[in-house]
This record gives C-alpha cells, sequence and structure tokens, in this order.
C-alpha cells in the first residue's frame, strides 16, 4: 500500500473519470510512468491496492466493489487523462487497451471457494482464493465476430460480450441472412477456464470449488497447483434451460499468487542483505543456525534437520545434450519409533518449502499421487487431467506423513515419479508427460511398533527395497531411555510451551526468557529465523534453491573422490565381501555437496561442502545400511537383506535342494546338522524356512519333521 497524504477527498464526485485521473496523480504517476515505457509489449496494466483507492476516495472505492461492471471501464478510461511525456501513448488502436487492476481486497471481500452466500453477492467484485484444481489450454476466444451475407456480401460486427450471438438481420440488404463468418475479419483473444478448489488443509479433502474465467494476458499464467487470489466479478450461471438452479462463476480482472513458488516470495532488499550476511557465517555456521530454526520445538536429530534444510534447496538439475537428465533433488526418508519427531520435521519441511503437497494415507488416492482423467462440466466437458500431488508439487516437495499406511499401490505409484522426474500418462486418449521435480520427505513406523537395528530393514517395514532404494538419505529415530538425556528433552518440550503460552499471553512482548528454551548464543538469530509465514527462513530457502548452479573445486572434488573410493574398498575386494555403498550414494553425495554450496551462495563446491555431504550420507548408512555383522553392506537398502543373508539364504536353499533326493522332502534334523557345517544355527535356519514358507518356495509335508523344496515364485 502506498502511504496516504494529505487526507481523503470527497466521498462523492460528478466526475469519477476526473477523480481516478487525480488518484492516479497522486498515489500512482510512477506507476503509470512505467506502464507507458513498457506498454504494449512488456505491460498493458497497473495493480491499485484498495487500500489507497478507499484512502483517496471511499466512494469510488466501494462504487468499485458493487458495481465493478460500472465503475472499472471509468478507472481504465482515466489512465488516459494522466500527463505523459510526448513520446508514449496509451490509446493505440492497434493494441489492447490499458486497464487497473484492483487488488488487495479487505479480508471480509477475500473468500474460498464455498465461503461466501452465492445469491447475495452476483455482480459485486471479489477475490477467490484457492489452488488451481484443473485448468483448460489457453484458447482463442472471439470478442468482436465480423459476418458476411451470402445474399448481398455485406458485413456485420457484432461484439461478442455475453455468450455467442450472429446478427438478426443483414445491414445491407435488410434480410436475415444466410451469415457466415469471416475469421479473418473478427477479433479474438486468449482465454482460459480455470477451477479453483478449497486446498486440502483448508477443506480437509476434496474442497468446494469454482469456475473462473480469464482473458487477454491472464490466460496461461497460473498452473495446476499453484495457489492464488483471483480478483473479479461474480456471476450466476444457469445449470440449465428448465432449471431453477444457477451455479456462481468468477469473470476474473487481475491475479496474486501465494507463494506457491520460490519466485513468489516478497523478499526486500534488506532481507536479501540480512540473509547473504547469514550465509557468510555472520552469526556462526550457516547450516547450524537454519537446522537450529527449522523446528526448535524438537531438541537434537541435528543432522536430520541439517539434511532437511538442504533438502529444501535441493542440488543442480542437469540436462545433458542429448535430452537425458540427472536429478537435482534430493529424497530423504524417515523411520522408527513413534511420537519421536519424524511428523514433526516432516510438517516443518512442508511448512518452509515455497511449493508443497501433502500426501497421507487418508485423503490420497492412487490418483492423488500421479494423475487421474476425469470429465466434467467443464471447458468443453471434454477429459481432462486432474494432476496429483506429485505434479502439484513440480519444482517443491511432497511431504508424505506415515509412509507405512499407504497401501502397496499408492507407494508404487511413488517410484516413477522420484527416480524420473516425470510421469507419462496415457488416459482416456489423454498422452502426455507431467514434470515432477520434487523432493520427497517421508516419514514411517516399524510395522511391529518399535524400530530394532538388529533385526532385517526389510522384515520391519512394510514397503519394499524398490522405494526404500530411491531414497538418497535414510534417518532412523530410536526411543531409548536415558535418565540424563530424558530430562534434558522434558524440560526443552515444557519450556517450548511455557514460552509459547507466554507469548500469546503477552503479544509476544519482551517478556521472554529466552534462556528457558535454547542455551545457544545464537538464539536470537533463531527467533529471527524461525519457520514461520514472516521469517527469514522460507525466504532464505527460496533465494538458496534459484541461486545458480555451483562448480565443483577440483581439488575438493578429487578429494571427495578419493575417500569415495577408500570407501567402496572398506570391506575388502573378494566376491564374498559385501558392498560397502553403491553408486546411488556417490550421486547423492554430490547433490547434497551442491545443496550445500547453494545454501551459501557460493559458486564453487569447496571441501566443506563435500565434507557435509559426506557427513550426512555415512549417517545415513550408519543408521540404515549396516548388516549383522556391523558391516557397511549396501545391499540392505538396495534388496531389503544383507548380503550375509542373501548367502545364507543360498545355501540353505542349494542345502533342501540337494539333500531332497529328487524333489523328496528333507528331514529337520538332517537339515540342521548340515546348516551347523555352515555356521547357521538352528534358530536361524528356522527363520529362515518360515520366510521361505511366507514365499510359497517351500512346503512342511510333516510339521515340524521335515521340509520340501517348490521353488521361487
Amino acid at each position: 500500500m502506498h502511504d496516504t497524504h494529505a487526507g481523503a477527498d470527497s466521498l462523492a464526485t460528478d466526475n469519477p473519470i476526473a477523480q481516478f485521473a487525480r488518484f492516479y496523480r497522486r498515489y500512482y504517476h510512477d506507476e503509470v510512468g512505467r506502464l507507458a515505457q513498457r506498454y504494449p509489449s512488456e505491460q498493458r496494466a497497473i495493480h491499485v491496492d484498495y487500500g489507497d483507492l478507499f484512502a483517496f476516495d471511499r466512494g469510488l472505492a466501494e462504487d468499485w466493489l458493487t458495481k465493478p461492471d460500472e465503475t472499472h471501464p471509468l478507472a481504465d478510461e482515466a489512465l488516459l487523462e494522466v500527463d505523459l511525456p510526448a513520446d508514449v501513448a496509451l490509446n493505440r488502436d492497434d493494441a489492447p487497451a490499458v486497464e487497473a487492476r484492483l487488488i488487495e481486497l479487505p479480508d471480509d471481500r477475500v473468500y474460498y471457494p464455498g465461503g461466501y452466500s452465492p445469491s447475495d453477492m452476483p455482480g459485486e467484485y471479489v477475490g477467490i482464493r484457492g489452488e488451481v484444481a484443473m485448468a483448460t489450454d489457453v484458447y482463442p476466444k472471439i470478442t468482436d465476430a465480423a459476418f458476411e451475407c451470402q445474399r448481398c456480401g455485406t458485413m456485420t460486427y457484432i461484439l461478442q460480450d455475453d455468450g455467442y450471438q450472429e446478427p438478426h438481420e443483414c445491414q445491407g440488404c435488410e434480410r436475415k441472412g444466410p451469415f457466415l463468418i469471416d475469421f479473418d475479419q473478427s477479433a479474438f483473444v486468449d482465454a482460459q477456464t480455470l477451477r479453483i478448489q478449497e486446498p486440502p488443509s483448508v477443506a480437509g479433502g476434496e474442497g468446494a470449488t469454482i469456475d473462473v474465467f480469464v482473458e487477454e494476458d491472464l490466460a496461461g499464467r497460473a498452473d495446476t497447483g499453484d495457489e492464488v487470489i483471483f480478483y473479479g466479478t461474480l456471476h450466476l450461471r444457469q445449470t440449465d434451460e428448465d432449471s431453477a438452479k444457477f451455479t456462481t462463476y468468477l469473470d476474473a480482472r487481475a491475479v496474486e499468487f501465494e507463494e506457491s513458488s520460490s519466485e513468489d516470495l516478497d523478499i526486500t532488499a534488506e532481507e536479501r542483505d540480512r540473509i547473504h550476511a547469514l550465509a557468510e557465517g555472520e552469526e556462526g555456521d550457516p547450516l547450524a543456525l537454519a537446522a537450529e530454526a527449522l523446528v526448535p520445538k524438537i531438541r537434537g536429530y541435528d543432522h536430520v534437520k541439517k539434511a532437511a534444510i538442504l533438502q529444501l534447496v535441493g542440488g543442480v538439475h542437469v540436462q545433458y545434450d542429448d535430452g537425458s537428465t540427472d536429478r537435482g533433488d534430493i529424497h530423504m526418508l524417515l523411520v522408527g519409533d513413534p511420537s519421536t519427531g519424524k511428523s514433526e520435521l516432516v510438517d516443518a519441511v512442508e511448512r518452509v518449502a515455497p511449493r508443497a503437497a501433502a500426501v497421507s494415507a487418508s485423503n490420497t488416492g492412487k490418483a492423488g499421487m500421479t494423475a487421474s482423467a476425469v470429465r466434467e462440466d467443464f471447458g468443453e466437458a471434454e477429459w481432462t487431467l486432474k494432476p496429483g500431488a506429485f505434479a502439484k508439487a513440480n519444482g517443491g516437495m511432497v511431504c508424505v506423513e506415515e509412509l507405512d499406511d499407504l497401501d502397496a499401490e499408492k507407494r508404487a505409484a511413488m517410484l516413477e515419479p522420484m527416480s524420473k522426474q516425470s510421469i507419462a500418462v496415457s488416459k482416456a486418449g489423454i498422452n502426455t508427460k507431467l514434470q515432477t521435480r520434487v523432493g520427497v520427505i517421508a516419514a514411517a513406523n516399524p510395522k511391529h511398533g518399535r524400530f530394532d537395528r538388529y533385526e532385517p530393514v526389510s522384515e520391519q517395514f512394510v514397503f519394499g527395497s524398490a522405494l526404500m532404494s530411491r531414497f538418497d538419505l535414510l534417518f532412523t529415530f530410536v526411543d531409548e531411555p536415558d535418565p540424563d538425556e530424558d530430562e534434558e528433552i522434558a524440560a526443552h518440550i515444557a519450556s517450548h510451551r511455557r514460552q509459547g503460552k507466554l507469548a500469546m499471553r503477552d503479544g509476544a512482548s519482551s517478556a521472554v526468557d529466552t534462556d528457558a528454551i535454547n542455551e545457544s548464543p545464537a538464539r536470537l538469530t533463531t527467533d529471527e529465523l524461525e519457520a514461520d509465514d514472516g521469517g527469514l527462513l522460507r525466504k532464505w530457502v527460496a533465494l538458496a534453491s534459484r541461486a545458480p548452479a555451483p562448480i565443483e573445486d577440483e581439488d575438493a572434488l578429487e578429494e571427495a573422490r578419493e575417500r569415495f573410493v577408500t570407501l567402496r574398498g572398506a570391506n575388502g575386494y573378494d566376491a564374498d565381501d559385501p558392498v560397502p555403498v553403491t553408486w546411488r550414494s556417490w550421486e547423492a553425495v554430490l547433490r547434497i555437496a551442491e545443496a550445500a554450496a547453494k545454501f551459501e551462495f557460493s559458486e564453487t563446491i569447496e571441501s566443506r561442502h563435500f565434507e557435509i555431504a559426506t557427513e550426512l550420507a555415512g549417517q545415513s548408512m550408519q543408521d540404515i545400511g549396516k548388516n549383522e555383522e556391523g558391516e557397511l553392506d549396501a545391499d540392505v537398502v538396495e534388496t531389503g537383506t544383507s548380503k550375509t543373508q542373501q548367502d545364507r539364504k543360498k545355501t540353505l536353499e542349494k542345502l533342501i535342494r540337494g539333500l531332497g533326493d529328487e524333489g523328496e522332502a528333507v528331514a529337520f534334523d538332517e537339515l540342521y546338522e548340515e546348516a551347523a557345517e555352515h555356521d547357521i544355527d538352528q534358530d536361524t535356519v528356522d527363520e529362515e524356512i518360515q520366510q521361505m514358507k511366507d514365499r510359497g518356495w517351500v512346503i512342511e509335508p510333516k510339521m515340524g519333521e521335515s521340509v520340501k523344496w517348490l521353488g521361487r515364485r
């Protein structure tokens, strides 16, 4: 809003055009000048803040709300009355007319779909806030149709204000046609129809919707999944000729984006300077500061918080000359005991991400993950794609609560968009590819309640290794009682809650005992950064995410490469030795190092960035990637079982098949004896046989006495 001047002019005026012109001269003189310089190729409208107009002339402001079809043209015409340099003009015949667009309406004039009485407000100017659920392609809409009389050749022009109208009679021969439209002589504008719905976070699922019609430079601006406010006039439309039922639609004249991507955040010059100062280490380690501010309620798990910050920033999406790509987005899985903070971290990432889609078992079907084809009373009632969470979040984050509660079909639907960064869709005659350049953060609980470090990972979670291997980082959350640690956690939770109540009571006044929450000397900085809508953390992440791609310092890259190659040989180089890490892990290290450099706005990836990446990747391997011998074993994640377990299964399979002559059953006593010679004890044999039975590989002809091999199924 602009600064108000001496006071409001008269609320009533006999010449509203002159009054609007005075308003522009007082409040928007510079904006009109810029419009004139950029008109018509770069800009054709100025945005008028309702608060400015209300402060200048309350009557004009209220007229625009209650009588927009009368007032808006006057506001447009008044733009031509503002004095401009001699070499510019705003009334060219070969260009669209300039326009004033009213935005920033009062809160009581901005609604979610369905949040107003449709019978009370037709014909009024409102704002509709919501998420773009569907959108047609931009299409040409005829505005001035030229009809040629087929009898005498006279051309008749009909403005197409409401629907499609033909001439009643020829202006030349005065007959009723027939007429043929001349497209070359007719005028068209770009147009688009969008369907806006209540965001799932507000509606708790599929909410109310409203169709919005846009034209000219507004067409094609909003994408599916964008959170927007469209401003325009509400109209009623009869559902069919014989029905007393009407629906509402919005004829939109302006749009605002509600920070649905990093480009939409409003970041001041002062905030940019502060962010760059923090990134340069003015208040200490930048990543540690940001991690502390991400979710202050949770004590500990600093490495996971750091990983989450870098995940929000993301690495570099690389495209090669042959069209192939390497993803830059980072995927992270949090697994472990209930009530350890996994969900809070997922929520924090969703809150800080400039663009995010939440997924849960209760609000998302398989089509809600990818895309569905729908045929509704929308556009031309043709089949239309309705993108799911991955496509909606393109360029942002997909946040999955309780991954273990998603059914197998939904989890399988995650594989393609996570690995290929796109979804191939072939439904209802629609063949296309949707971009899904997203990072995924997911939380999961073990199926037996608590995480056991010594049990195979594949046996503790319902999802398979194919999905687990898509994650760059996997961290465990284990709730292990410890008197000293428990005392500190309890104090931290209670102090954080107490601080929140003090802020509520005192209006976030100076009566704040920061030491009660956090003893860190950087608490003032983290308060400044904390992840609410006004904090700097979200803006820091947004700026860093679109920073130029940093290039690896050659010496730093060589050091990191040597460390990784050394790690690859940590278990030896014999065929029987488990492979500690695969090349997926090296790619993950590169992505994380890129994100660490971008977070500091560094043009090069230095040794410290590689150290951050290898530390986080190493912690992930320690949490998930160890076998029962305590060795790093990539097969634990890649296949769900360690190499030792795989070798043991193969050994038992050979024993059963070898001892069972011509497919006969093998006595357990004989199998136990042979297995012992391969260092496999009886309990382990029983566990493996049970797993083989579950898979249908073996049966027990006589329970507890013998086992018979059937074959892998």
